[in-house]
């Protein structure tokens, strides 16, 4: 080698061996490190220089204890009371007079609390409602996750990684819901989950369940009647009833503010109760019905009256035709002032809707008889049956009385044909008729064979206990007597009619027998005429002029 050489030689070998002590590297052990907060943490800080000189150490705010290295090129220490919820660890070494340093952040959690979720309030159906989940100082809240669930179906999930706080936060996570019936009974839950991935942290909570109380009350309730009118004592069945409720309604009926008894039916839908009253006025009816938080009403006015039995006082119950007859109704003390009273005769109305007390006078007339006067009482107002008083029949008495149609003055009959003398009279008690003619007795309406005896004139006379009525009736007979000569005549003609016929027929009949034979006897010559000229032909053997 030659000298000059050297010096080069031995200055690369310095350079490459300063190279080679200078080229190292620093780590922290763990890279990341997470600590409870208030707790304490242990780091390695390590170095590959293999100077034995090498120096380092870890630069921190908090109290650093260090312990026993398990090797060279290491600082092991302790991190204590770690109070700052994110801060910087450096780690430094020197080697050859190079100093080289890495940093790592330190990063404090708190345990996650549980989750509280807000009170859900009873929901009707098709109600949105806003669910509300509190996780209170989370940090860090950048590694929380929320779920919220309706039992096993997840409704919302929400993450936090773009939140860059480092100090414990307080989180509400919401969801809105809309109630459906099949909710009901339903749990939602809130589950909050903290995950300190790279340091194996995790941390998992839920929240109570709050049960969805879900109820639809789409309708009021109603009444069976919007308006009662109710007889003093008299007992009324009344019903409430509802439609679409969920789940099962809860009845309460009241009058004049006191609670009603009753029953529900099976459906679950309607509610009866028996309605009485012993005092007059007007009453409201209440219906309450209570779904879920919901409470609906309905109110009906009952109007308690008193209606007793109308008395009806009548001057006569047997007038005579065409007397005066006068009466009144009345009610007992203590009535309605609604109340309203009318009185008839049969279809004839004597007094016209009044108040109490009605009175009445009308004229008897025959036909009168038999009908009974009634009073009856109504309310002004209300489809409520009327009350009747004791009706009182009438017997109105006449004085016979005939007339051309019940008794007609000229009758005429015919000889020999079952007959009635046609003569009746009006009048009550019932006439008794009786017709004479000549001291000869003939019973009207009874049957008889006329003869010419019975045309006269008959006096009719009709009695009853009032009095007596004459009539009279004029018979006519029709007959007619038997003409012998004219008998005999027309049997005469008759004869002669009969002998004239049949010799005229005889002579048709004759001639026509004639025609008939003559041509009968034609017939047969000509058939005779015929067979001999068969005859001869065939004699001859051939027909003449046949010959050659």
């Amino acid at each position: 080698m030659r000298p000059a050489a050297l010096p080069l030689l031995l200055c690369a070998v310095n350079m490459l061996a300063g190279r080679l002590h200078a080229s190292f590297e620093v780590f922290i052990e763990p890279p990341v490190l997470v600590v409870e907060h208030g707790g304490a943490v242990r780091l390695k800080c390590r170095t590959t220089c293999q100077d034995p000189s090498t120096t380092g150490d870890v630069e921190t705010s908090f109290f650093k204890h260090r312990l026993e290295a398990t090797g060279p090129g290491e600082t092991v220490v302790e991190l204590r009371n770690i109070t700052e919820w994110s801060s910087t660890i450096l780690c430094f070494y020197s080697c050859n007079k190079q100093r080289k340093t890495v940093s790592a952040t330190l990063i404090a959690y708190r345990p996650l609390e549980q989750a509280v979720l807000e009170p859900v309030p009873q929901l009707a159906v098709g109600e949105s409602h806003e669910l509300v989940c509190h996780v209170p100082r989370v940090a860090p809240v950048r590694n929380l996750t929320v779920i919220l669930r309706r039992g096993a179906t997840t409704l919302h999930t929400a993450t936090f990684k773009h939140r860059a706080e480092n100090e414990p936060q307080d989180v509400a996570v919401t969801h809105t819901v809309t109630a459906q019936r099949g909710d009901q009974g339903q749990n939602i839950t809130c589950q909050a989950l903290l995950d300190l991935q790279l340091s194996n942290v995790h941390f998992n909570t839920t929240s109570s369940p709050q049960v969805l109380d879900v109820y639809d009350f789409p309708e009021d309730p109603q009444l069976e009647m919007g308006e009662i009118y109710l007889e003093t004592d008299e007992k009324l069945n009344v019903s409430c009833s509802v439609r679409h409720v969920f789940p099962a309604a809860r009845f309460e009926l009241s009058l004049a503010g006191l609670p009603l008894p009753f029953h529900v039916t099976e459906d679950g839908l309607r509610a009866v109760a028996e309605v009485s009253h012993a005092q007059q006025g007007q009453f409201g009816l209440v219906c309450s019905v209570r779904v879920g938080p919901k409470e609906r009403q309905q109110q009906a006015l009952v109007h308690v009256y008193s209606n007793p039995q109308p008395q009806l006082n009548i001057s006569t119950s047997v007038p005579m035709e065409g007397t005066e007859v006068t009466g009144r109704c009345l009610l007992p003390p203590g009535h309605s002032p609604e109340l309203q009273l009318q009185v008839t005769a049969g279809p004839r109305v004597l007094a016209t809707w009044g108040p109490s007390p009605l009175a009445f006078a009308w004229t008897a007339l025959e036909e009168d008889d038999g009908t009974e006067v009634v009073c009856e009482a109504r309310m002004r107002a209300g489809n409520i049956p009327t009350k009747r008083s004791t009706p009182v029949g009438l017997s109105v008495t006449a004085l016979p009385r005939m007339d051309d149609g019940s008794c007609p003055p000229s009758q005429n009959w015919t000889e020999g044909e079952e007959v009635t003398l046609r003569c009746q009279a009006r009048g009550n008690p019932r006439p008794h008729v009786a017709c004479d003619k000549d001291g000869t007795s003939v019973t009207p309406g009874l049957r008889h064979v006329a003869t010419r005896t019975h045309t006269g004139t008959y006096r009719c006379r009709a009695s009853n206990a009032l009095g007596t009525a004459e009539r009279s009736v004029t018979v006519w007979v029709q007959y007619h007597d038997i003409n012998v000569g004219l008998i005999v005549s027309l049997l005469l003609v008759a004869l002669g009619v009969l002998v004239i016929s049949g010799v005229v027929y005889g002579i048709y009949y004759r001639k026509k027998k004639m025609r008939e034979y003559q041509l009968q006897k034609k017939q047969r010559l000509m058939e005779m005429e015929q067979r001999r000229s068969e005859e001869t032909v065939a004699i001859n053997g051939s027909a003449p002029g046949s010959q050659p």
